[in-house]
């Protein structure tokens, strides 16, 4: 990214942290110390890092972004994250929820050329490179920011455009899977979603694979292959991610946290928790 681009950046952002645009979904953020790897998820989303670097860890994959590739995240995704930034040089990156409606008009109106196949992998996560296309974007999309009305009026036609770059992109086939109701990542897709909306209640690994018309056997084995993880991994993440956002950001007790997201033993959210973030549910910082 060039100096322009991280001058337009500057006038948006308000604090160390999260800063939310007059776009929905739309957020810039700022980190100016290096962050140890820890657990996180994120939700479907694009990232573009005008500056610093991101390492993630998932089992089988390590994978760096920076100000030269952006980062796509198709489905809610835990994982580790390493920052690296300092006061001299602070991470500085845009954040966008992508508007599946949005994304799935793209998709649907490419041409089969367009479509992209790949038979490497089927990993959920993708990156591509920032072309002169998308710093364009990016700039443009940084100046409306700075007005209220201008985001109201031109926002949607700038992302629609940012999109369109990214589904056309080297990397974008799975992607294009994802909407395509009868493949098995939209098949995957669909069942996560049914897990962020039920993460709290008792769920059927058995269930989840009828109700896509998969044998378990066929299910788990996409189901790893997309996100790195078994079901029952996967699970056991959203929750325990969910845990830690409710204490810190609505400081609930550790009892009452254990059972809002779908555990039946305090005791036993206790170690889970623990063994994944490295300390216990007491002592997560508080964030009023």
């Amino acid at each position: 990214m060039n100096n322009k681009i991280l001058e337009q950046a500057d006038k948006l952002i308000e604090r160390e942290g999260l800063t939310s645009t007059f776009i929905d979904g739309v957020n810039i953020y700022k980190v100016s110390t290096f962050k140890e790897r820890c657990p996180l998820t994120y939700p479907i989303c694009l990232i573009v890092l005008l500056q610093g670097k991101k390492v993630g860890y998932l089992p089988n994959k390590k994978f760096e972004y920076d100000k030269s590739n952006y980062l796509v995240v198709p489905i809610a995704l835990p994982f580790e994250c390493e920052t690296f930034a300092s006061a001299d040089e602070p991470l500085i990156g845009l954040s966008f929820n992508i508007d599946k409606n949005m994304m799935l008009d793209i998709i649907s109106s490419l041409s089969k050329e367009e479509l992209k196949e790949s038979s490497d992998t089927k990993m959920a996560l993708f990156q591509g490179v920032v072309s002169d296309e998308i710093e364009d974007i990016i700039y443009r999309l940084l100046k409306i920011l700075q007005s209220k009305e201008e985001s109201k009026i031109l926002g949607q036609t700038i992302l629609k455009e940012l999109y369109y770059r990214i589904a056309t992109g080297e990397n974008a086939h799975f992607l294009h899977k994802m909407f395509l109701e009868q493949k098995q990542e939209s098949k995957i897709s669909r069942s996560l979603k049914k897990i962020h909306d039920n993460f709290n209640t008792s769920i059927d690994v058995a269930s989840l694979a009828k109700q896509e018309d998969m044998s378990v056997a066929s299910y788990h084995r996409h189901f790893k292959e997309i996100t790195s993880y078994s079901p029952i991994q996967y699970i056991k993440k959203i929750r325990l991610n969910k845990a830690k956002e409710l204490i810190e950001s609505k400081n609930f007790q550790v009892n009452d946290t254990a059972y809002e997201v779908g555990y039946i033993s305090v005791s036993q959210f206790s170690r889970d928790f623990k063994s994944y973030f490295g300390y216990p549910p007491k002592e997560a910082k508080v964030f009023n």
